[in-house]
């Protein structure tokens, strides 16, 4: 009978031994969230870069304004001298306001062009930083994922501790204002 309670002791000890071993060796990944549109407004490098590309645009618009303008009151001046004009200055004017339209027409989708083309260049750039920073952030302290939290219900529910975003955030910038 003593052998029996001896050797359930010993198999009890030694499962207990095993599935502690086991634990020791098995860890949970390190899972965290980074709330990506948070990052992305925060981040010193797209404020910069937006601030520029609303620039370009504005001086691209205000040049289409100007020519805008000028087309307005070549309209309107026509239409008050209507009455004064021969029928070979009327169609001449007209032509001519037909041409400026349609120059004015081309340059509004040039210039709608070329703003698509900005943003989608600038945006690119900052994605690219922001995720070479996220990939550097996650292996130097061993994070096995990183969830990216976008406000559209990929991630519902966050726990405090394993948000990461304002870390992330001063860091990003920080690196930024060094030029790293």
């Amino acid at each position: 009978m003593k052998e029996k309670v001896l050797f359930g002791i010993i198999g009890v000890f030694t499962i207990v031994t095993i599935l502690l071993l086991f634990n020791s060796f098995t860890t949970s990944p390190k899972v965290v969230v980074v709330d990506s549109q948070k990052v992305l407004e925060d981040y010193q490098g797209f404020i910069e870069a937006k601030d520029s590309y609303e620039l370009k645009v504005k001086n691209l618009t205000q040049d289409f304004n100007e020519k805008r303008k000028i087309f307005e009151s070549q309209s309107m001046e026509f239409k008050t001298g209507l009455g004064k004009l021969s029928e070979i200055q009327k169609a001449n004017k007209q032509k001519d306001l037909a041409k400026m339209q349609q120059e004015l027409m081309k340059l509004g989708t040039t210039i709608e062009n070329q703003s698509s083309t900005e943003e989608a260049k600038l945006l690119q750039a900052v994605y690219n930083k922001i995720n070479a920073f996220i990939t550097r952030f996650g292996e130097q302290h061993n994070y096995d994922v990183i969830l990216g939290a976008n406000g559209q219900g990929n991630v519902m529910y966050v726990e405090g501790q394993i948000d990461i975003t304002e870390d992330v955030i001063r860091l990003l910038n920080k690196e930024y204002v060094e030029g790293i």
